[in-house]
């Protein structure tokens, strides 16, 4: 089994200053002022296992040369910043090796972003509005680095990959679905399953899928169901979901019922 890392953590209010001093820098200047160790960082106190600096230029490089790959510095297309993303969500993953409570830390991905990697953090998500809390650089839940680790993380990579990325904010930022990953990936793989064909359609379905959820998850654990009943209960909502955005349609039948141990625990009928 691989070790696992702490990261450095940058405290937010010299993340913010940060942010505001290298928004609008030339790329190419900020690659010069990015750095694999700062003065100012602090770490998790008790954990027995540091990230090496040497660890942390290796991370540096594999970023920088996927970048490289979608042609940094040049500015990117919508298409062309999900297809980097794509690439890099696995990769960093499986190099970064990090503790997964310290993932959890703010800290952690503005220092990723704004010491470490802040030549690909501006030119993946720039700042034009110059916003001192500019949440795609400052380490919450949509920074650029971290969104990317947790959908691998929570989903998998080929369910990660397959998603489009409104489909994945669907599912991860709603803590009741996202906060479990074996939840999480019950929802991708049946969403993929049942609307995988339904194209533009596909985002709206998961959206009234996941709403449906969070309301039976006030009544129902839904970690605590088994694969399989968890699978049927994803599958009928689903299909209810793509029966709601079916105009013509006034009558629905379903191939699922709702799992008996759901029906028992929230009162739900058939």
């Amino acid at each position: 089994m691989n070790r696992l890392y702490v990261y450095p953590r940058l405290p937010a209010h010299v993340a913010e200053r940060l942010l505001t001093l290298h928004t609008g820098r030339d790329l190419v200047e900020l690659r010069r002022l990015s750095a694999t160790a700062d003065a100012r960082t602090t770490w998790y106190p008790t954990a027995p296992h540091r990230v090496a600096e040497d660890d942390l230029r290796a991370l540096q490089q594999t970023v920088r040369g996927i970048a490289a790959e979608a042609n940094w510095p040049a500015p990117l297309s919508r298409t062309n910043g999900t297809a980097f993303d794509r690439l890099l969500a696995p990769a960093l993953y499986r190099q970064m090796t990090i503790v997964p409570a310290d993932a959890a830390s703010e800290e952690v991905w503005s220092f990723l972003s704004l010491v470490l990697l802040p030549d690909i953090a501006l030119w993946r998500w720039p700042n034009p509005l110059r916003r001192p809390g500019y949440e795609r650089i400052i380490g919450r839940p949509r920074n650029v680095f971290r969104r990317l680790w947790t959908r691998v993380h929570s989903l998998g990579e080929d369910l990660g990959a397959r998603l489009y990325e409104d489909e994945a904010v669907a599912i991860l930022e709603r803590p009741t679905l996202g906060a479990h990953p074996r939840v999480a990936r019950a929802i991708a793989h049946g969403h993929l399953t049942v609307a995988g064909q339904a194209g533009a359609a596909r985002t709206d379905i998961l959206r009234i899928t996941a709403r449906r959820l969070r309301r039976l998850a006030v009544v129902v654990s839904l970690e605590s169901l088994d694969d399989a009943h968890l699978a049927e209960l994803v599958g009928r909502y689903t299909e209810e979901a793509i029966d709601q955005l079916r105009p013509a349609l006034t009558t629905s039948t379903y191939k699922h019922q709702v799992p008996a141990q759901v029906q028992t625990r929230s009162g739900t009928s058939s």
